[in-house]
């Protein structure tokens, strides 16, 4: 599902609705996430959660911070960019 998404890092110019939509998807999959992690300790009240079943928790618990690093990491770049423009434009008047 996220495999198919474009880098932006390497691109001269932002592309605002590309990020917008890593950024939607993204947030869709957290919510995803968070329901189905609420629903698994619900569910195992009685039980003890398996090994598997934390392993799996743990790693998405660190795609999803991985992601989010990655999507601030292009959120900054457009800001400093947008700074740098701005600067420019400045200058020359």
């Amino acid at each position: 599902m996220f495999d198919t998404l474009q880098e932006h890092q390497s691109q001269d110019a932002i592309d605002w609705t590309d990020i917008y939509d890593e950024l939607d998807e993204f947030s869709d999959y957290c919510c995803f996430l968070c329901d189905a992690y609420a629903l698994i300790v619900t569910r195992s009240e009685d039980e003890v959660i398996g090994e598997r079943t934390i392993s799996g928790i743990k790693r998405s618990a660190n795609w999803m911070k991985e992601r989010l690093e990655e999507i601030n990491t292009k959120f900054r770049k457009a800001q400093e960019q947008s700074c740098v423009a701005k600067s420019d434009q400045k200058e020359r008047k």
